[in-house]
């Protein structure tokens, strides 16, 4: 009988405790490289392609060198305009992706601590 992947160590390769325990600079960074894997991490302007930016530290965000157009990891994905904290928001995606059955926004939004609204699945 065949193991569900669940079960494997394949499948644990993110755990709450890991992104809880990493912080905000170490989900920013890791949002960076999911985000622009063929860059290893460095940013890619959204709207002309320009590889040079400034890092804006206190944002969190990046300023393209070219045609000065602000952004995150986050922009043009589900992620964007959401207020939550990236280890919030690797924290939900780690919750949905080790959810055997699912969950639910309600569910989510008790234990990330947020309003439903807020969380993954809802519209803003």
């Amino acid at each position: 009988m065949a193991t569900h992947f669940l079960l494997t160590a394949k499948a644990r390769t993110l755990s709450l405790k890991d992104i809880y325990q990493g912080g905000e600079d170490k989900a920013f960074a890791l949002f960076c490289q999911l985000r622009w894997p063929e860059t290893d991490g460095e940013p890619v302007c959204p709207k002309c392609g320009c590889v040079d930016a400034y890092h804006i530290t206190t944002r969190r965000k990046f300023k393209c060198k070219a045609c000065s157009h602000q952004y995150s990891p986050t922009s043009g994905t589900m992620f964007a305009s959401r207020k939550m904290a990236y280890v919030d928001l690797l924290a939900a995606i780690c919750i949905i992706v080790n959810g055997a059955k699912g969950i639910s926004a309600l569910q989510l939004a008790r234990d990330l601590d947020c309003q439903h609204k807020m969380s993954i699945g809802a519209e803003p």
